[in-house]
């Protein structure tokens, strides 16, 4: 048992489903589940495990120590870092048989200088940057890139990767950047034929099976995220999140709402406080929009801190103490979703998701049985 009454329940059934979805979906490309942040906060190891038992070949995380987690966890397969990789962590990465994801020149440079010192090939992916502005060789750089790695035989290119800057903008848009990593490719796959092209990430494969290519780096679907797009998927969500009511009392009409009386009750409200706050993925962004399910019924957030929010519970009758409180999930014949729950304050799932702390309990289940938990004790 854990001692806090604010958990997350992860469904690794339903991770496995979609995950099995997916692959059936983007074949005869893999499917590369991305299990940065945390498996978007549904936890990195535990997440992996499954997906390895499942038969998955490759993952994708952001920092180096996320891979040196996953690899001190058991996790054999190819471990992508897609973030930044510094010349002073390549020893690590070398050490711990991670592929870095490289864009400029001087950083091939280092890691062959690495690969000659350790006198073995070592493997990599390039990025391309097409339009987002972040990591990797800009397009018209493709020649360049070649010739480099014509004089660099102690590395090995494993893959060429790019993300398209939006994929919910207009067709024309994201074909011009589709266009532009394409050409990247062909000036580089002709001489390194091995070498695996991904673009598409979640949004992109529901819009744009053309993007497909050799891999597809998933994170929100594999998750269960509902992008408002129509699919035939049958993806499942993965999480729900839930909590207790702490106290509940009437507040008279003027009372304050929060650090620095940020608000003020306009009429006397019932609230009920619960034993959660901006530590725990909601956000002062959330008040007035963000709601959870209580007694089958959705209250409004009105006030929040760092390890509390008030929530107005005037219309729903017998509230009390104990309660269940779902932020994410079913309740009687209603449901939330996390894309729900974060668009209330203005953020994506992987942001909420992401800035949801350790102290909340994960607890793990298949098949309906409890399979283990993760908190900040444990």
């Amino acid at each position: 048992m854990t001692g806090n009454v604010t958990k997350m329940e992860i469904n690794l059934g339903h991770l496995l489903h979609n995950y099995q979805q997916l692959v059936q979906y983007v074949a005869p490309a893999e499917v590369v589940p991305v299990i940065k942040s945390e498996a978007y906060g549904h936890g990195a190891v535990p997440v992996a495990k499954e997906l390895q038992a499942a038969g998955c070949k490759h993952m994708a995380i952001a920092l180096v120590d996320d891979g040196i987690q996953l690899r001190q966890a058991g996790i054999r397969g190819e471990i992508m870092v897609l973030g930044v990789t510094l010349p002073e962590q390549f020893t690590t990465l070398a050490a711990y048989e991670l592929t870095p994801s490289l864009g400029t020149l001087d950083s091939l440079r280092a890691w062959a200088t690495l690969a000659r010192s350790l006198g073995r090939q070592l493997p990599f992916h390039l990025k391309v940057d097409i339009g987002l502005g972040r990591l990797g060789f800009l397009p018209e750089q493709a020649e360049e890139v070649l010739a480099t790695l014509r004089e660099l035989p102690a590395i090995r290119l494993r893959g060429i990767s790019s993300h398209l800057s939006d994929p919910e903008a207009s067709e024309e848009h994201n074909r011009c950047e589709f266009e532009r990593f394409q050409r990247f490719c062909q000036t580089l796959v002709a001489e390194f034929p091995q070498a695996s092209r991904h673009i598409a990430a979640s949004e992109a494969l529901l819009r744009y099976p053309q993007m497909f290519l050799d891999l597809v780096r998933v994170g929100g679907l594999l998750y269960g995220f509902d992008y408002d797009y129509p699919t035939t998927l049958d993806l499942k969500p993965v999480l729900s999140y839930t909590s207790k009511v702490g106290q509940v009392k009437w507040l008279p009409s003027g009372w304050g709402l929060g650090y620095g009386v940020e608000r003020q009750l306009k009429q006397a409200t019932r609230v009920a406080l619960l034993p959660l706050g901006w530590s725990d993925g909601l956000s002062k962004t959330h008040i007035g929009r963000g709601r959870a399910l209580i007694r089958g019924q959705f209250a409004t957030l009105i006030g929040i801190c760092t390890d509390f929010s008030m929530f107005d519970v005037t219309h729903i009758k017998d509230v009390a103490v104990g309660d269940e409180v779902v932020l994410v999930g079913k309740q009687a014949d209603k449901q939330q979703t996390i894309m729900q729950l974060a668009h209330a304050g203005g953020m994506s799932a992987s942001e909420l998701l992401g800035s949801t702390a350790l102290r909340v309990a994960r607890i793990y289940t298949k098949n309906g049985e409890a399979q283990r938990k993760l908190s900040i004790l444990s």
